[in-house]
């Protein structure tokens, strides 16, 4: 006597498994484990994800600061070279002199047509007049 699903008479001990459709089964079986270990893991993925914007975001933060830092020093280094002292001890050393009697010029053509100017040192505008009331005005007027 030979038994089918029990090879040399061995006990299973289980859930049995039908031997038809056996493939369906295996892949149904696998997919559940699949999607059960990614439901497992996106929440730690999701942690660890936010863990590391958070560490950028640190970092971003710190060079952010430093940047600020270096910008705080070039200021300070630029006000103290354009410092009217330093300017003129500057122009000592390489030879110049303060003048005693200035020659002012005048100069009679007129600049560029659009004056490259900032719009305070440009001449006022005149006022204009206003404009004539349109023709139909009188007619709205009278209207009750």
């Amino acid at each position: 006597m030979a038994a089918i699903n029990h090879p040399l008479g061995q006990r299973r001990h289980g859930i049995p498994i039908p031997a038809s459709g056996g493939g369906r089964v295996g892949f149904g079986l696998a997919g559940a484990i699949i999607l059960a270990a990614v439901g497992a893991l996106a929440p730690v993925l999701s942690n660890s994800l936010a863990t590391s914007r958070g560490f950028d975001l640190q970092a971003s933060e710190a060079q952010e600061t430093q940047l600020n830092g270096q910008i705080s020093v070039l200021e300070s280094d630029v006000a103290s070279l354009t410092s009217l002292q330093r300017i003129e001890r500057r122009a000592r050393e390489i030879g110049l002199q303060p003048i005693d009697d200035p020659i002012y010029v005048t100069v009679s053509e007129p600049g560029p047509a659009p004056a490259k100017l900032p719009a305070e040192y440009l001449p006022r505008a005149t006022a204009s007049q206003p404009a004539p009331a349109p023709w139909w005005k009188p007619f709205v007027d009278w209207l009750p």
